[in-house]
């Protein structure tokens, strides 16, 4: 039997959540922005789209696009709520289904689709039942295909709120009218090494000899470009619960910021940096891992530089992991001011399979760790804290919109 795969992309997910909750915005232009002072649009609603606004513009050529904007400040929780009553709704058509992001899942219907009458009258009752238990104004855009990666292009190509169905007799007609990168997987540094190479579709693609690919791209992304100029792809749906391909849990866990100002003082710097390490860190614990690689960061005045240090030995504490992190930091030497700062803590293996450490002062951290924990849990986060991050704002965690903690989220390995 051919798959039946769904993707499920919702339509300006962040601005139409924002004009369901406040009937004022509907129908007007609408910018969503982390927070007062950011410099860049993170969504755009369908009425700015019309404009030319989209995620990533300034502020400032926003302005410019659309004089009547209004700009609403980003609110994570909000949208995380919303996307998990849209990932309940999904998962009464079918169990299989995957989380991709916070605003896409896919879902396979092979199965079910007989069982509401076929897979549009299933695409089609899916839209009724967010309109009725979510919002008129949050709609959704599906892909149908026979694999994720087709699924997935088809739901751009009738958007807002259509159903378009990749076939193996129009495959071809679609595939060729695209850009390249349209094809998730193929990126645009891809792109633009391909169109240098004078591969400018996926027809010349599909008619370069696999030599030549793999002449200029090396064995590995010969063949994915090759499979890809077909629209092949046989990965599996990974459902909410189950571990990775092959078992594997999750690598690592992050947190990244980007700060209202620049800034060069050391104070603020510091806090901000002990902050993320704390999240991420608690992210860790919360899934029962250490990491024994911390890597960090840091961008500002058109400069960035990431460096990272594998440890010997795993560590899981927020304070652990800040001072493998200053350390990295200091040896930068950051010559200019300071926008962005992220860190990440990997190797992460399952604490239950580590030695224990026995030395009476790890035993004395460990536990105090565990009892912050036990209190940030009943009565909120970062009710105890580092004195340290009274030196910058408080940064709550929130969920990014790619999900890429969605292991901690979920519970995904």
């Amino acid at each position: 039997m051919q798959k039946c795969i769904l993707h499920l992309d919702m339509d300006s997910f962040f601005a139409s959540v924002e004009q369901q909750a406040n009937p004022g915005l509907v129908g007007r232009p609408v910018g969503v922005i982390k927070g007062e002072g950011r410099t860049c649009v993170i969504a755009a609603s369908r009425e700015a789209k019309k404009f030319g606004v989209k995620t990533g513009s300034s502020i400032y050529d926003t302005k410019r696009l659309c004089l009547g904007i209004v700009f609403v400040p980003a609110q994570m929780d909000k949208y995380f709520a919303v996307s998990q009553k849209f990932m309940e709704i999904c998962s009464g058509f079918s169990p299989d289904l995957e989380v991709f992001s916070i605003d896409e899942l896919f879902l396979d219907v092979t199965q079910t689709a007989s069982l509401f009458g076929g897979t549009f009258e299933l695409c089609r009752e899916i839209k009724a039942k967010l309109r009725r238990e979510i919002g008129e104004y949050i709609t959704c855009s599906i892909g149908i295909s026979y694999n994720r990666l087709l699924a997935k292009l088809a739901s751009a190509l009738k958007k807002p709120d259509g159903i378009f169905e990749v076939t193996p007799e129009n495959r071809d007609a679609v595939l060729f009218s695209r850009r390249l990168s349209d094809i998730c997987g193929l990126g645009f540094r891809l792109e633009r090494q391909l169109l240098a190479k004078g591969i400018t579709n996926f027809q010349t693609l599909r008619a370069i000899p696999l030599e030549y690919l793999q002449a200029a791209f090396g064995p590995f992304w010969a063949i994915e470009l090759k499979k890809l100029s077909y629209g092949e792809d046989d990965s599996l749906l990974v459902r909410i619960g189950d571990p990775p391909a092959g078992g594997l849990k999750a690598k690592s866990v992050s947190r990244t910021f980007t700060l209202y100002a620049d800034t060069k003082d050391q104070k603020v710097i510091r806090a901000t940096l002990r902050n993320l390490c704390e999240e991420a860190a608690f992210k860790a614990r919360e899934m029962g891992m250490a990491g024994r690689e911390v890597g960090i960061a840091v961008r500002g005045d058109n400069l960035g530089e990431g460096k990272h240090k594998t440890l010997k030995y795993f560590i899981d504490s927020g304070k652990d992991v800040f001072e493998v992190a200053w350390k990295l930091f200091e040896a930068m030497e950051w010559p200019s001011s300071i926008r962005f700062l992220g860190v990440w803590l990997s190797l992460l293996q399952p604490k239950s399979e580590l030695t224990l450490n026995l030395f009476p002062e790890e035993k004395r951290k460990e536990a105090l760790v565990t009892a912050m924990d036990r209190i940030n849990r009943r009565f909120g986060e970062l009710t105890v804290y580092p004195a340290v991050l009274l030196q910058g704002s408080m940064i709550k965690s929130e969920v990014n919109g790619f999900l890429g903690d969605k292991a901690y989220r979920f519970g995904c390995g």
